[in-house]
């Protein structure tokens, strides 16, 4: 771990492949300024991640009356989406010429923000989905996060995927029409805009729009909604088995907890916790050194 030094300020940055965050900090952790960026994923597009970094460190200087381009006893502390390519050399030389730099992957930082720097399981369920654990020993593990076309499975993209092709099937005939397919249907404009192209280019963001409707009619009690929340349930409780174990904390994080945490629950036994902090404050007691820096074992079969 690093030694913080006295005086030093903290910019610390949580990028993700659609949108960023950053906030600057004290040494004790007060918050001075916060700011929202475009994406921060080095590994897709590098020149575009470092505009999304130079945009926050701007927008935060700017509350605090700080000059942008006074670099020193600064900190510049990263979790950025596809950091596990060998990317990062080359996007911190891109970015300010901060004092110091610490860079981790956005799952890393999250699930140091999960459980404040203490060993844990962390679940992300958005629009993919992410299992991490974090021991006792500093060496962390990462499940899923393959992605929707391979992965992400349980996912919102998945659910909604799962969501147009019932729809699908059921203006085919294949199926019956259901409220799952009349709302599917209505969600994407019609058969009008289905016949116009809605499809094309069709990518996680726009299936993952799907889920939250799915969720609702599985809530509301048609039977193929049912049956895909349920199949999702299987799937992330399948990962939560990998990463967690008894007694160990485990934390879920995502615009899907809340309307899956009762199931998920009730299907592994475990309390699904509310994170203690986010990824900036996992950025944050990393380059401080009140937890450790990354150590992946990303296919180690045997960490258990």
């Amino acid at each position: 771990m690093i030694q913080a030094a006295p005086g030093e300020l903290y910019f610390c940055v949580d990028g993700g492949g659609s949108r960023s965050r950053g906030r600057f900090v004290d040494i004790e952790g007060t918050v001075l300024a916060e700011a929202n960026g475009g994406p921060c994923n080095p590994s897709t597009n590098l020149e575009r991640a470092v505009a999304s970094v130079v945009d926050l460190w701007r927008t935060c200087c700017s509350v605090i009356g700080r000059p942008n381009n006074q670099f020193q006893g600064v900190v510049f502390a990263v979790g950025a989406a596809g950091t596990y390519i060998d990317v990062g050399k080359d996007f911190l030389v891109a970015c300010p010429p901060f004092a110091r730099s610490c860079l981790m992957s956005d799952g890393h930082a999250a699930l140091i923000g999960a459980g404040f720097g203490a060993p844990c399981s962390l679940l992300i369920i958005g629009t993919g989905v992410a299992g991490h654990r974090l021991y006792a020993d500093g060496r962390s593990i990462q499940r899923g996060a393959w992605g929707w076309i391979g992965g992400d499975r349980g996912g919102g993209s998945w659910i909604g995927r799962k969501a147009l092709r019932h729809c699908l099937a059921a203006l085919d005939g294949v199926v019956p029409k259901d409220a799952l397919s009349r709302e599917t249907l209505r969600a994407i404009g019609g058969i009008e805009k289905l016949r116009a192209g809605w499809m094309r280019d069709l990518g996680p963001d726009r299936l993952g729009a799907l889920a939250p409707l799915v969720l609702e009619q599985a809530a509301a009690g048609d039977e193929a909604a049912r049956r895909i929340r349920d199949r999702a349930a299987e799937h992330l409780a399948a990962l939560i088995a990998v990463i967690t174990g008894p007694e160990v904390p485990l934390f879920a994080a995502g615009g899907l907890v809340s309307p899956l945490r009762a199931l998920l629950s009730k299907k592994t036994g475990f309390s699904i916790l509310e994170p203690k902090a986010d990824a900036l404050t996992g950025c944050w007691l990393v380059a401080t050194g009140r937890a450790p820096d990354e150590r992946a074992l990303l296919l180690s079969p045997d960490i258990h």
